[in-house]
């Protein structure tokens, strides 16, 4: 059964967050350093919170997203 507009745009929020939650965690990986002894050390909350996707990111990645499936030129 073919889905309705609010199944798609659900779909669209849910591939918008997951490709944020994604790119937070490359993020969170770039920023984390080692000690001399080779244990990982972890940024600072304050590091971690700014990289922390926003609802606003979210957003405009699903707009972005759905964007590309409204085109109907494709």
């Amino acid at each position: 059964m073919p889905k309705n507009a609010y199944e798609i745009r659900l779909d669209v929020l849910q591939m918008a967050h997951t490709d944020e939650n994604m790119r937070f965690l490359e993020n969170l990986n770039n920023h984390r350093t080692y000690d001399a002894r080779g244990h990982m050390i972890n940024p600072s909350e304050e590091v971690i919170n700014s990289l922390f996707p926003k609802t606003s990111d979210i957003i405009k990645r699903a707009e972005e997203l759905y964007a590309f499936v409204e085109d109907k030129g494709l």
